[in-house]
């Protein structure tokens, strides 16, 4: 059994806030704004076909400059280089210990005393992670278009004009089949993965 690290703690209310402000303060245009679309990138780079490491995925965060930001205090990015990789473990934990379990971070808002998921900058997170690997994602394919249904949908700017025509319970289902369809991404891509690795002193001729 493998002793649990500093990287796999889960983040605090104060260390989420403090990773939030790092990512409302980033200026590119293609940045990871908030902590639910960075919920959303994480979670797809965790589900995905094939690993990414964080030397690749940590520069979409900030909108793909390989050089990080200009940080305010020294060791800046040591210090939200680990806000975000615990972030991850934790994520990555839940997934493979209980995914059932696993709820997206949605973003809330009230209107007239009645509260509203905000889904959309979770979908674009995942979406900008699905994107890394469009080809072993097999994006193209309608099996997985039809998948990534409504991750896509409430990720692509030319489809909310059509989900602004829709009624409000048409819009709440389509929400609500997020999280169980993140949850069957996982597994579809674990058994894919699982299918594709060779049992121990087996080989391949």
């Amino acid at each position: 059994m493998q002793t649990p690290t500093e990287f796999d703690l889960p983040l605090d209310d104060f260390e989420y806030d403090e990773l939030e402000s790092f990512l409302l303060e980033l200026e590119s245009e293609t940045a990871v704004f908030n902590i639910s679309e960075f919920d959303g990138f994480v979670t797809a780079l965790i589900s995905g076909p094939e690993p990414i490491s964080p030397e690749e995925w940590m520069p979409v965060i900030w909108g793909g400059s390989r050089r990080p930001p200009k940080w305010k205090k020294p060791g800046g990015f040591a210090r939200i280089a680990e806000l975000m990789l615990r972030h991850y473990n934790t994520t990555a934990a839940m997934l493979q210990n209980d995914v059932e379990q696993y709820e997206p971070w949605f973003m809330e808002n009230e209107v007239n005393g009645h509260v509203y998921p905000v889904v959309d900058d979770w979908c674009i997170g995942y979406m900008k992670a699905v994107m890394l690997r469009p080809e072993a994602w097999r994006v193209d394919e309608a099996e997985m278009v039809e998948r990534l249904a409504p991750i896509s949908l409430f990720s692509a700017p030319d489809a909310w004009d059509f989900l602004e025509q829709l009624a409000d319970r048409h819009v709440e289902y389509l929400q609500n089949d997020i999280a169980p369809v993140a949850r069957a991404l996982y597994e579809f891509w674990l058994q894919q993965r699982r299918a594709c690795t060779l049992p121990e002193g087996a080989s391949v001729h």
